[in-house]
């Protein structure tokens, strides 16, 4: 990654955005300041490389504007994506707990800011009060959760129900959000397939499916929800 990208000061904005993470928003005031206090933030261009598969761990990161890619590419060639990150998500938080490498590229998807905090910095915070670690082992679990319901949702959901899920959960950044989600998803029909591990006529048929069941509206890029309530009960969860 480019140092050039990096700048020194987070402004009243980017704050605004960042306690809109519900995880940032609940941990002690202490710990608040002393990782903001350590940060710095990151503007980045589209197409820049956040960190690659099998580098070590250089702290972890929020999401400020923008987005953030999760990828890999095969032996083949074949790229894929299997997450995608806005704002005010964190990621980065896995190599921390076990020491090992970057499990994915992390790439910014279009134009993005972001929140770094130093490993040095995060492990000097983290032993000045080891309790902390539990505060950061939730933002681990949550992922977690999330993942193994993927990994269900995989082997047992049909690909609607599989999407209409995909949809909520980058409404909803993946649980990390405390503000009402937005009404529209940035997510190109190829990606979405991509993380479904489905084809994008299929993806499509089922866009224009719920399209004109009037739960959704394809738009250039993305998606925007009409009706949120029919959505989840296409996901089959509760509201």
């Amino acid at each position: 990654m480019n140092e050039a990208v990096r700048s020194v000061a987070i402004t009243s904005e980017q704050l605004a955005v960042l306690k809109g993470s519900e995880w940032f928003a609940a941990l002690e005031p202490a710990f608040q300041e002393a990782v903001l206090r350590s940060s710095r933030v990151m503007a980045l261009p589209s197409g820049e490389t956040v960190f690659h598969r099998g580098d070590a761990s250089d702290g972890i990161y929020c999401v400020i504007s923008g987005a953030v890619c999760f990828g890999a590419i095969a032996p083949s060639g074949r790229g894929s994506i299997v997450a995608l990150a806005e704002a005010p998500q964190w990621f980065g938080e896995v190599a921390l707990f076990d020491g090992g490498a970057r499990t994915h590229d992390a790439w910014a998807d279009i134009a993005s800011t972001l929140l770094h905090l130093p490993l040095r910095h995060l492990t000097r915070i983290l032993a000045d009060d080891p309790a902390r670690w539990q505060q950061l082992g939730r933002l681990l679990v949550r992922k977690l959760r999330i993942a193994l319901s993927l990994l269900e949702d995989m082997a047992l959901e049909p690909p609607r129900v599989r999407l209409a899920r995909c949809l909520i959960h980058l409404l909803e950044g993946y649980g990390q959000r405390r503000a009402e989600p937005s009404c529209s998803v940035r997510v190109s029909q190829e990606r979405l397939g991509m993380m479904l591990s489905l084809t994008r006529q299929t993806v499509n048929e089922l866009l224009r499916q719920m399209e004109r069941e009037e739960i959704i509206q394809c738009r250039r890029g993305g998606v925007h929800i009409l009706d949120p309530g029919r959505l989840r009960d296409a996901a089959q969860v509760s509201s």
